[in-house]
């Protein structure tokens, strides 16, 4: 699998546009189906906003490419947002700019440059790393770990690339940590509860 360039963590970002608030934070994400349970952590993290917007790239060719205007003007917010992640040439990274609407109209061009500015200002406060997968391996695990072991694994940029549901959960993992670091951070945290096999020859 090819490298490419990543946020380097999660963070977050926010101007102060005309009264308006607009906060950007970055997610690491490795599957589509991340996209919800982000959008819904930023809702918790900033209630009761006016818009949730966002642009991501998902998968290490960076095919898969998703946005939403979320009730601005169509093309003012989810499409620059994206074109930030794309001109960084950044995979498997989401970012979503939140706005408390202040009560001036900022115009297309105006929200354009605010969904733009404050998408590439939190990228700019996350960095970006090279991601170079050199470990391969598969968890298996009771469904009742499954919700803490994906968390960690998302929290860590570590890819999920197959899931399987069996009397058990076997997850198929890359990563480009070290995987006997990975290893043991995985079994303290299901208290030895987990089967960890690394895949021959990485």
């Amino acid at each position: 699998m090819k490298d490419y360039m990543s946020a380097g963590k999660s963070a977050e970002q926010e101007r102060v546009i005309k009264r308006s608030r607009f906060i950007g934070r970055t997610y690491l994400i490795s599957s589509e189906e991340e996209i919800p349970l982000s959008l819904e952590d930023s809702r918790k993290r900033y209630p009761g906003a006016t818009h949730y917007c966002y642009g991501a790239v998902v998968g290490a060719d960076g095919l898969i490419r998703r946005f939403s205007d979320d009730g601005e003007p169509g093309g003012t917010a989810g499409m620059p947002i994206l074109q930030v992640l794309m001109r960084k040439e950044l995979r498997n990274t989401l970012v979503v700019v939140v706005r408390y609407f202040g009560g001036i109209k900022l115009g297309a061009g105006g929200l354009i440059r605010a969904y733009s500015g404050t998408a590439s200002d939190a990228i700019r406060k996350a960095g970006t790393v090279k991601v170079a997968y050199s470990s391969r391996g598969v968890l298996t695990i009771d469904y009742r770990l499954l919700g803490s072991v994906e968390n960690f694994l998302r929290r860590e940029g570590i890819s999920i690339q197959e899931v399987q549901y069996g009397k058990e959960v076997q997850m198929q993992i890359l990563t480009r940590q070290d995987w006997d670091s990975v290893a043991s951070r995985l079994t303290d945290l299901c208290r030895g509860n987990v089967r960890i096999r690394r895949a021959e020859g990485t």
